[in-house]
This record gives C-alpha cells, sequence and structure tokens, in this order.
C-alpha cells in the first residue's frame, strides 16, 4: 500500500459529523491508494492498521451510502498487496465489520449492491489468506464468517445469493472445520434457495450443499439433516427446468455416491473406523439417479450414466470385488434397446457396465420400496418420470426383479397407473410394463396375478387398465419365455373379452369399453406374432374372446370395409396376422374352423340369456359371422335357445324379445343360410315366434314387437318359400298360413308404414303359395276391406304393394265367394285410383282390375259398365278406353 503522508489527519477527518467532509476525505484517501507510484508493505506503517480499523467502522456506523461505498473500495485497495499473515491480522476487524451487514430483513446493510461487495471482498480475504487460515483447526476469522453466511443466504438480492453459496464452498476447501460449527443452518438455508427461480442460483447452491456434506461426513448431525432436510428437496431437482441444473445433479449424485460406497478394510474396522455418514443414504441417491437417467435429454441422461458407471467402478476397486457372477449367470438375456422412442429410458438403461448393475442390483430392493414410495406422493409429471425410472431399474437389475417377490406388486401398480388422466403417467406406466415384460424369465407369476385380477367380479379392474398392462406386457417379451404361459394367456383374454362386454353394458357410453376392444386387438396380435401353439380348446376360447368384442365382430362382417374409421386399423392388422397364422384367407373360414367348439361353450338359458350377458352377445356374433354353419346347425343346438328368448310365455321382457326376433330376422335374411331351413324348422317359427308375437296390444314396444315378428316372418318366406328351396305347399302345410292370414289382415291397419308394408309382403307371398280359389268365405271377407283400404295409405309403395297383394287375393277367391256387393265395391275403389297421379300406381291398378276381371261373366260385366260409368270423368281417360278395349277383346 502507498505511504500517505498527514494520515492522522484524514484519520481525523473521517470522525467529522459532516457527510460531505467525510465524503471528501475518504474520496482523497481512495485518490492517493490508486494514483500514488511505489508502494511499501502496510506491516512497515501501523498507522495503516489504523486506516483499515477506521474504514471498517465507517461500514458499520456511516449512515452515508457513498462513504460506506468508498470505506469497502479503499480496503479491498489496501488489501490487495498484503501477503497472507498480515491479512489475517488485518480481516480481524474487517471480517466482523462486514458480516454485520450480511442478510435480509431488517437490513443492517439495505444497498444490494454493497451487501454483495461485502460478501465479494471477504471472500477475497479468503483467497489471499487461504495458506495462512489452512494450518488452524479453528479461527475467529472463519468462524465468524460461517456464521454469517447463514443470513447472507436469506438475502433477497439473487446475486448476493449466489455470492454467499460461493463463498460457502471457499470455505469448505480453505478451512472445512468452521462448517461444522454451523451446519445444521448452513444445511437449512441451502436447501431452502434449491427452489430459488434462478437456475445460477440453484446450480451453485447444489454445489455448495455437495462441498458441506463432503466436508461434514464426521458430523453427528449429517445422517438426520440429510434425511429431513435434504432429501426432500433434492426430488424437484430431478424435474428441474434447466437442463445444467439436472446435469450438475446428476454429477452431486456421483460425489455423494463415491463418499457413500467408500468402505473400510479390517484393520481399519478393527481400530473403531466405520464408513461415512452418507453410506446409510445409497439407496436414496442411487434411486436419484436412476430418475437422471431416464431422463428426456440425452445430455443428462449420459452424465447419470457416466457417474452411475464411475460409482460401480469405485464400488469395485473399494470392496476388491469382481464383478458378481450370479448376476450375469442367471440373466442369458436376449433383451436389445427397443425401437420405440418412448422407450428412451430403458435404452438408456443398456449402457449401464457390469461394474454399475452389479452395484444396482445389490441395492435393488430399498431402490424398487424407494420408487414406488414416490409414486404416491408427487405430481403427475415427477410421476410420469418416475415410472419411466422404474423402468430403467428393471432393465438394468433383471436378475433381481426375477428373484424378487413383488411381481405381483409391480404389476399391481402399473395397472393403477395405466388409466391415469394424465397422458405421461400412462406411457410411463407403459414403458415400465414393457420392461417387465422383456426380462421376466417366468411369466408365469405375473400372468397369474393378471388372471385373479381379470376374474370377475370386477374389483381390481378399473376401466382397461387390466386390458393395457397384458398389451404392453406383451410387446416386448419373449416366445421361448412365454411358450409354457400360452394357455393361461389365452384364458386371462376370455376373462378381459367378458369384462370389456360387461362394462359395454352397464356403461350408457362405453368408451372405455371401446378402448379395452382395441387394446385387446393389440395384445392378440402381439400373442399371435410369437407363432405360439394353441391347441383345440384353447383356439376355441380365444376365438370366443374375439367375438365378444364389437371392433373383432364388425371386421368379421361380408359388409366390413376397410374405409372404417382410422381406430380399426389395429383390428384390420390383427385379422392379417390371425388369418396367416392360421392359414386361413377366409375370414369366416377363420371363424368355422372352431365353431363346433365355441358354439359349444354356449351355457343352456335358464329360463334365457340377458339381453347384454356374454353368452347373448357370443350368440350375435356366430350368428352375423357365419350365419351357414348355424342355420345348419339349427335344429339340434340353435332352436332350443332361440325359441326361448321369442316366445311371450318363456320371455315375457319385450326387449328381449324385440333382440332375439332381430337376431332370428339377421339369419333367416343370410344369404349363407338360404335353403338350409327345414319344414319342421319353418312351421315351428311360425307356430313360435311369429303368431304369438303378432298379438295385437296397445303402447310403442307392443307396436315395435310386432314390427319385429313381421320382419321374421318375411325373411321366413323370402327365403324358405321359394322354387329354389324344392318345398311344397304339402310339405309346409296350409294350416300355419291359414293361421296367419287374418292376423296380417290385422297388421294392415298398423300406424307403422313399414309395418303396413311388411305386411301386404307377407301376404302377398302366403296368397301366391296357395292354390287357385282355395282360399275359404270367411278369410275372403276378412281381408278384401283390409287390402281395399291400403289404396288410399299415404306411401306409394304401399299402395303398388296393395295391388300386388289384391291381384294374389283374387287368384286364390272362389268365384262364388265374389259376391255383387263385394265386387262392387272393390271396383269402385280401384277405378278411383286408375287416374292416380303416380304412373306406376295407375299401372299396377290397371293390372288389379284385369285380374278382377278374369275372375268370372259378372265381374266383367260390371266392370265393363263401372269404366264406361266413369271414363269421361278421369282427367285422361286414356286408361280407361284402354281396359274397355281389352276387356271387349276378351
Amino acid at each position: 500500500m502507498p505511504e500517505i503522508p498527514d494520515l492522522q489527519h484524514y484519520l481525523g477527518d473521517l470522525e467529522s459529523k459532516d457527510k460531505a467532509s467525510r465524503i471528501r476525505t475518504l474520496s482523497l484517501l481512495k485518490d492517493k491508494l490508486t494514483l500514488a507510484p511505489g508502494s511499501s508493505d502496510v506491516g512497515d506503517h501501523s498507522m495503516n492498521y489504523n486506516l483499515i480499523d477506521a474504514l471498517a467502522n465507517r461500514l458499520v456506523n456511516d449512515p452515508a451510502e457513498r462513504c460506506r461505498e468508498l470505506s469497502l473500495t479503499i480496503i479491498a485497495e489496501c488489501l490487495r498487496d498484503m501477503d497472507p499473515a498480515k491479512i489475517v491480522r488485518s480481516a480481524r476487524c474487517i471480517v466482523p465489520a462486514a458480516a454485520e451487514r450480511f442478510g435480509s430483513q431488517p437490513f443492517r446493510e439495505p444497498v444490494e449492491e454493497l451487501r454483495l461487495k461485502l460478501i465479494e471482498t471477504c471472500t477475497k480475504i479468503l483467497h489471499q489468506a487461504a495458506s495462512e487460515l489452512s494450518y488452524e483447526r479453528s479461527h475467529p476469522i472463519t468462524d465468524i464468517l460461517a456464521f454469517s453466511l447463514v443470513s447472507a443466504l436469506t438475502d433477497r438480492f439473487p446475486e448476493g445469493k449466489r455470492a454467499a453459496a460461493t463463498a460457502i464452498s471457499n470455505l469448505c476447501r480453505i478451512a472445512p472445520w468452521s462448517i461444522n460449527l454451523h451446519f445444521v443452518a448452513l444445511m437449512i438455508e441451502l436447501s431452502t434457495n434449491l427452489s430459488h427461480q434462478h437456475a445460477k442460483t440453484r446450480l451453485l447452491t447444489l454445489d455448495a450443499i455437495v462441498d458441506v456434506t463432503c466436508v461434514s461426513t464426521i458430523c453427528n448431525a449429517l445422517p438426520h439433516v440429510f434425511r429431513q432436510i435434504v432429501l426432500p428437496k433434492l426430488g424437484r431437482i430431478c424435474m428441474d427446468r434447466s437442463k445444467k441444473v439436472r446435469v450438475c445433479f446428476a454429477r452431486s449424485l456421483g460425489v455423494w455416491l463415491v463418499r457413500g460406497l467408500d468402505c473400510i478394510t479390517v484393520a481399519e474396522e478393527a481400530i473403531g473406523k466405520s464408513p461415512g455418514a452418507l453410506h446409510e443414504f445409497a439407496s436414496d441417491l442411487l434411486a436419484f439417479l436412476f430418475m437422471l437417467l431416464s431422463d428426456e435429454s440425452r445430455e443428462v441422461a449420459a452424465r447419470a450414466v457416466s457417474e452411475l458407471n464411475a460409482v460401480g467402478i469405485h464400488w469395485q476397486l473399494a470392496t476388491s470385488k469382481s464383478i458378481s457372477k450370479w448376476c450375469v449367470a442367471e440373466l442369458p438375456l436376449p433383451c436389445v434397446p427397443s425401437v420405440l422412442p418412448r422407450d428412451f429410458a430403458c435404452n438408456a438403461a443398456y449402457l449401464v457396465s457390469s461394474a454399475a448393475t452389479t452395484l444396482v442390483t445389490l441395492h435393488f430392493q430399498p431402490i424398487l420400496n424407494i420408487q414406488l414410495a414416490w409414486l404416491s406422493c408427487w405430481m403427475p409429471p415427477m410421476r410420469a418420470h418416475n415410472l419411466h425410472a422404474l423402468a430403467s431399474l428393471i432393465i438394468t437389475s433383471g436378475a433381481a426383479v426375477n428373484s424378487s417377490f413383488q411381481v405381483g406388486k409391480l404389476i399391481q401398480t402399473y395397472g393403477n397407473w395405466i388409466s391415469d388422466n394424465d397422458e405421461g403417467v400412462q406411457g410411463g406406466s407403459r414403458a415400465a410394463i414393457r420392461a417387465l415384460g422383456a426380462v421376466l424369465i417366468d411369466h408365469s407369476p405375473a400372468l397369474r396375478i393378471l388372471l385373479d385380477f381379470g376374474t370377475p367380479p370386477l374389483a381390481a379392474v378399473r376401466n382397461d387398465s387390466l386390458v393395457n398392462v397384458i398389451l404392453e406386457h406383451l410387446r416386448r417379451v419373449s416366445a421361448r419365455r412365454i411358450a409354457s404361459s400360452a394357455t393361461t394367456m389365452v384364458t386371462l383374454f376370455c376373462h378381459l373379452a367378458e369384462v370389456s362386454a360387461e362394462q359395454r353394458a352397464s356403461c350408457p357410453m362405453p368408451f372405455n369399453a371401446d378402448a379395452a376392444d382395441i387394446c385387446l386387438c393389440y395384445a392378440v396380435r402381439n400373442l399371435l406374432r410369437l407363432r405360439l401353439e394353441l391347441d383345440e380348446l384353447s383356439l376355441a376360447k380365444l376365438m370366443r374372446s374375439l367375438l365378444l368384442l364389437p371392433s373383432f365382430t364388425n371386421a368379421f362382417l361380408p359388409t366390413y370395409t376397410q374405409a372404417s374409421p382410422s381406430s380399426n386399423y389395429m383390428v384390420n392388422q390383427s385379422l392379417v396376422i390371425l388369418l396367416a397364422h392360421f392359414g386361413q384367407s377366409s375370414r369366416a373360414d377363420f371363424v368355422q374352423i372352431s365353431f363346433d367348439a365355441v358354439i359349444g361353450l354356449l351355457p343352456k338359458p335358464n329360463p334365457c340369456y340377458e339381453i347384454h350377458t356374454v353368452s347373448w352377445l357370443l350368440l350375435s356374433a356366430l350368428v352375423h359371422i357365419c350365419p351357414g354353419a348355424v342355420a345348419s346347425v339349427f335344429d339340434t343346438v340353435l332352436a332350443p335357445i332361440l325359441l326361448v328368448h321369442v316366445h311371450p310365455c318363456s320371455n315375457p321382457n319385450p326387449e328381449a324379445r324385440i333382440k332375439a326376433l332381430s337376431l332370428l330376422h339377421t339369419l333367416m335374411c343370410a344369404l349363407d343360410a338360404q335353403g338350409k331351413f327345414s319344414e319342421f324348422t319353418i312351421a315351428t317359427l311360425i307356430e313360435s315366434a311369429v303368431l304369438p308375437n303378432l298379438v295385437w296390444y296397445t303402447g310403442r314396444t307392443a307396436n315395435s314387437t310386432r314390427k319385429a315378428a313381421l320382419a321374421v316372418l318375411h325373411g321366413v318366406l323370402h327365403s324358405a318359400l321359394t322354387p329354389s328351396t324344392g318345398l311344397s305347399m304339402e310339405q309346409t302345410g296350409i294350416q300355419p298360413i291359414l293361421r296367419l292370414l287374418p292376423v296380417l289382415g290385422t297388421s294392415l291397419d298398423e300406424y307403422d308404414t313399414s309395418s303396413r308394408e311388411i305386411s301386404l309382403s307377407c301376404l302377398t307371398t302366403l296368397l301366391n303359395c296357395l292354390p287357385p280359389t282355395s282360399l275359404q268365405l270367411n278369410s275372403v271377407l276378412e281381408l278384401y276391406p283390409a287390402i281395399v283400404k291400403r289404396l288410399d295409405d299415404s306411401l306409394d309403395d304401399i299402395r303398388l304393394e296393395a295391388c300386388a297383394t289384391f291381384s294374389a287375393f283374387a287368384r286364390v277367391t272362389p268365384p262364388n265367394a265374389l259376391t255383387e256387393t263385394i265386387l262392387e265395391y272393390c271396383i269402385e275403389h280401384f277405378l278411383v285410383h286408375l287416374d292416380d297421379a303416380n304412373v306406376n300406381v295407375q299401372s299396377a291398378v290397371f293390372q288389379a282390375l284385369l285380374t278382377i276381371g278374369s275372375v268370372g261373366p259378372l265381374a266383367k260385366v260390371m266392370l265393363s259398365r263401372k269404366v264406361s260409368e266413369i271414363s269421361f270423368s278421369h282427367r285422361d281417360p286414356a286408361l280407361a278406353i284402354r281396359l274397355l278395349n281389352v276387356l271387349n277383346l276378351s
């Protein structure tokens, strides 16, 4: 420091009460120190110590900000060229004065920049006096500084916090003994700053925590403080938004693990030496390291892998042990990195060295328990990250997983989280399940647990979670390992399909059931890709499972097109794999290879199935997919089941009867079922399915039941009573037809237009089946008014069908039954519609009138007379004149 003449004069002026005088004096001192040429050692001038002491007093007591700033600048200049011993002597007055100004409210030093400069000056003193301070086990300067830095860490000025953290790190290296005196207070404040908003502050704080814990390994309070204060704060660092902070955390974990895994020799143990205090936290630290190893950032994951490998090598060297042979010998894993980008955590685990793998395997159980405990207390993003960490842990410690009794607990945990509302948590659960499937050697325990969960009642199944567990478990499973459990897997599919069916029945908006169906399609595809050999019963069970899924059932239908929604892409892909696996080219043939076994699984109705039960769904699927095979066994297998569902006596539920009648109509109208029904079947269907349900009752449900019965009758008549079937009237019998005629006549007055149209069509078909002039008089009297009345219907299609029905009616009516009154009534109504606005109706009426004219002479004479009377009243008499000409020619 340069020599300053009249220093005593300057010291006196510093005590002046005038602020301007003090500022002027301090400015002159500053100028003399910075501009004076030459220098001499402060130790040669005892007065210079008085100057530093006076300046330190200004730091504490001067109310003027400018005076405090100049005093601090002069002190820094004075200390610049001092040797360490004399800096220590000067620091005895500087450090206590500066330490009083550290910290947050109430501020002893209100100016943030000055508080920062005070900490930096003390840190500079610490560096310059390091050689002197390191010789002593305790020194007042370092003790005071360590105590004051606790307050400095509470500073709301971010740069002040960072400077304090840096000073603590320097103090750990220069005077580590001073840290132990204030260890607890320092760790509390440092841990609080781990959640600071600035990444730079978090970085320096993390470094300071590492330094403090490393120099305090013999401190008795370290285990308690580390577990209660530090560990709870470290969890959020794994998800820190700054990549640099996460990299720094990986490095910090490596340092802690190296310190904690230091082992002692037998000789050291004999003299009472024990491992470091961090030894008991090795599992916690490894769990955090796996959180970073599963980071989506490659830089963070690479750093975590590097630190884990370094720790493994250090542990191997410290314990003087080779790689544990059982860890390698019992895990002949042909596992390869996954091609799925979502398995980034598992792929990172393949980079872990054998030494680190052995270390992790020895700590597997506590690490697993820690990570499972974290799942229940962290927020969704952290929970998702933790699930990926579980996946990487399982890949790393495959041998420990196979020897663990917690496979069931893992399956249950993943099943709980795979249906979480957060997509990240779902993805993490799927990755963890895939990892478990990849490392398991024996899948039987996992499948047995899943089977217990999947068996109704559905207490353990939530939405489609169990289906998703199966799906993901099969993604990376080995065919050799699961071959022995193929039968169990198929049984599990059966239960899952029943679960899906029952959920669909109980849920008014079955989106979850739809998702479960698609996932089960994925699972079947993954199972069949393994090329497993299935026996006949297993194949029947697998087919039964598929037929319970609407997604699959729709894909088997002949009307299914590939232009379906994109969600059916997996169904199409699964079907292709199924057909290729069983060597079938047709979807219907694929079902029929196990048709007998599948239909044999149908239980006996008691008294009948509920419409949403698994048995009913299976029956419906079989009818829709392979109606030809169902029709061939209808009399022996299906008739006892279906007929009890359609008869009102055995099934009083009208909605269930409508469902059954609709299913029966589907079977009757299927092209593959044409010609496969016997005359006994036809007569039985008319007697047991059609006639009992055509009885008239009031209400919309009763109307729907009659309509469904008419549809069944229509299907029976048009598929069975055609010339191509080879069935004659003698084989079928006339009595069922005669019983149907009055019922159909009543149905012509139904409110529903489609019911009226179907009734006319059925009546036409039945009348065409009767021999000419074979209709009884009572039937004539019942039918002709109902048929003629339909000419006034609001729909042209019904009026056209009425004309065809009357033509068939006239053909089978005996001539003597059509009296003059009946003929006059019919002719007059038809002649009204001969001038209809619809040309097609005119043509149909024309043909019907010709049929009436051919009944007999009386009908011909009356028709000619009536046509002559009304021909000129029509808008266009051409058709009437043409009719007269035809009648006259005939």
